[in-house]
């Protein structure tokens, strides 16, 4: 990096860089220039910056810190960012590497500060863009597709209608499994299908449908009470369910996992987190 960084944005950005590289034995190297991934093309300190939320010298899309001053951003979650951005960036390089549409919490941490196309859904809860499924063990996680990454591998670099299309039938196929499950153990509950966690099958107008209007496809259905604490599960019979519960599964969740830190209520169109007082919540989950 040049002398000319604030000193706290550069200390930070490269400690977050070398900590994927030691917790998660990834091969990285740094330079004044930037990050270097095996068979990637480098990442730029300012592409990582942008991502990450902190500001750089002649950055326009960031407010960029005096000399001296603190980053904007706390660091586990420039952390987060800057991780999640070197594995997207380098699974992307990968030959046969899918992509699938991914939903985001509004003001999550896993969300990239800058450098994600993405579009707001009806309701303001949740972003819709593109992801690229990464694997680590057997578990996988779907990462916000940075456009820097997919200019550089030719990739596109936000959902199409094709993409859309596979949502839809994702949703319905989310539907058929919620049918064939009713009265039993599963019944009420969302989980991950197809690279699609649980926030983004949200953005199904198929699944929207059916939770708004049950399996006997009641006309009168206006809208549903759902709880996603984390990506992996979400709640749809909250009769019983206290608010404060999905609260505090929020908050024991780790960061890279969150999904919505408030029930929200969905409607045929929209997604919408529920009233924070409590009184409303209990009200919203009753009808």
């Amino acid at each position: 990096m040049s002398t000319d960084q604030p000193r706290p944005v550069r200390a930070l950005l490269r400690r977050s860089v070398l900590a994927l590289s030691v917790l998660d034995d990834v091969d990285v190297d740094l330079d004044d220039d930037g990050v270097r991934l095996p068979g990637c093309v480098p990442l730029g300190w300012s592409d990582v910056a942008r991502a990450a939320g902190c500001g750089l010298p002649g950055d326009k899309a960031v407010r960029a810190p005096s000399a001296g001053a603190a980053p904007e951003q706390p660091e586990d979650v420039v952390r987060l960012r800057v991780a999640d951005l070197l594995r997207a960036h380098a699974e992307l390089h990968r030959s046969r590497t899918r992509t699938v549409p991914l939903a985001v919490p509004v003001g999550a941490a896993r969300r990239p500060a800058h450098g994600w196309s993405a579009s707001p859904l009806l309701g303001g809860a949740l972003e819709l863009g593109l992801g690229v499924v990464v694997r680590s063990g057997r578990s996988e996680r779907t990462l916000p597709v940075p456009v820097v990454s997919a200019r550089a591998t030719g990739r596109p670099a936000h959902a199409g209608a094709g993409e859309l299309a596979r949502l839809e039938e994702v949703g319905r196929l989310v539907v058929q499994r919620l049918l064939r499950d009713a009265g039993g153990r599963g019944g009420g509950v969302l989980r991950p299908v197809a690279g699609c966690d649980v926030p983004t099958l949200l953005a199904s107008a198929a699944l929207r449908e059916h939770l708004v209007a049950g399996p006997d496809r009641q006309p009168g259905g206006v809208l549903r009470a759902v709880a996603v604490p984390d990506r992996t599960r979400g709640w749809f019979d909250l009769a019983r369910i206290d608010p404060a519960y999905v609260g505090a599964a929020w908050t024991a969740t780790d960061p890279a996992d969150r999904g919505l830190h408030r029930p929200v209520l969905v409607t045929r169109e929209e997604v919408a987190l529920a009233p924070s007082s409590p009184r409303l919540v209990e009200a919203a989950l009753r009808s």
